[in-house]
């Protein structure tokens, strides 16, 4: 994972965060986990979901996918992020 998937991926993080005034007094880091270190809910975690989409133009497919995994923490997200799009945010 790059600096650049990575500050992308919590600039995204970042702002859903900010739409429900729910601003984490710690800086993000690649264990963070969305739901117990950062308290996104689901509701948040599937406009991340959209938000990610749009951003990175991919699309999450909900037969192949495993959500839970996936959507565990910053750092899984980067790690599905980087192959989903070929390694373009690779090293």
């Amino acid at each position: 994972m790059t600096d650049e998937l990575f500050d992308k991926v919590a600039d995204s993080v970042m702002a859903v965060c900010r739409k429900n005034d729910r601003i984490p007094d710690k800086t993000f880091t690649a264990d963070m986990h969305l739901r117990d270190d950062i308290g996104l809910d689901s509701i948040d975690l599937v406009i991340l979901q959209i938000n990610i989409e749009d951003r990175f133009h991919v699309r999450f497919d909900p037969l192949k996918d495993d959500f839970s995994e996936i959507f565990c923490s910053i750092g899984t997200l980067c790690e599905f992020l980087d192959k989903k799009t070929g390694g373009e945010y690779g090293e």
